[in-house]
């Protein structure tokens, strides 16, 4: 009831005859702050237009830059070329720990081929520019190490076969606490061979790097 009042009030007030006549003496001053004010509200939207074409803009370059800031490096790009060149999920020395390796015996080759790869990235200290992927990185390395440190602790080639590294036999019959420590730590260190670098190549799928690498190559 309260609010009908207020609105039959407001028009009795803009109904009579000293607002009429106030109005008619005053026409030309309401016209020109009427057209003031609609120039004004016109100004306020095409400067919120141009401000919404400018955060679009500005939406853009974002999405741009984090692109760029998320795109590896060149350097990035040369360390996991050189980790394909040395262990690719492909080459012989990989397809060997993953699928034919024994805690018992090892063939030199094979050892030696670790051994050298090893030695080739322990050679570039920088690393890897991103962090997330130089964490899994360090992590497959140090896990490659301590690989090649056990096999040579544990393993040493024997006279009738110069081609294998093997834990000795007669441990088998005269030191069995060492034998089995032997093959716990070079099973264990396997293990972690192969969980790190699986994990290292996750992440790299994860950043996409393979796919930058390989539209490189293109």
């Amino acid at each position: 009831m309260g609010l009908i009042a207020d609105i039959s009030a407001a028009a009795l007030f803009l109904l009579s005859s000293d607002t009429r006549d106030w109005l008619r003496s005053h026409y030309l001053a309401i016209t020109v702050i009427a057209l003031l004010l609609i120039a004004a509200i016109i100004a306020l939207l095409n400067l919120l237009l141009s401000h919404r074409d400018r955060i679009g803009e500005l939406e853009v370059e974002l999405r741009g830059l984090n692109s760029q800031l998320t795109a590896p490096t060149e350097h990035d790009i040369e360390m996991l070329k050189a980790v394909n060149s040395q262990i690719s999920p492909q080459s012989g020395i990989l397809l060997w720990i993953r699928e034919g390796f024994l805690i018992t015996r090892v063939p030199v080759n094979h050892f030696h081929a670790l051994e050298r790869a090893v030695q080739f990235f322990e050679r570039e200290p920088r690393g890897f520019d991103d962090r997330e992927v130089e964490a899994a990185y360090r992590r497959f390395l140090d896990a490659a190490r301590t690989l090649v440190n056990k096999i040579s602790d544990h393993m040493w080639i024997m006279d009738q076969n110069v081609n294998w590294f093997a834990i000795p036999q007669e441990w088998d019959r005269d030191q069995p606490e060492r034998r089995d420590r032997a093959t716990e730590e070079i099973s264990t260190a396997h293990d972690s061979f192969m969980n790190s670098y699986d994990s290292f190549f996750l992440v790299v799928q994860r950043k996409r790097m393979k796919s930058t690498i390989t539209a490189t190559e293109i």
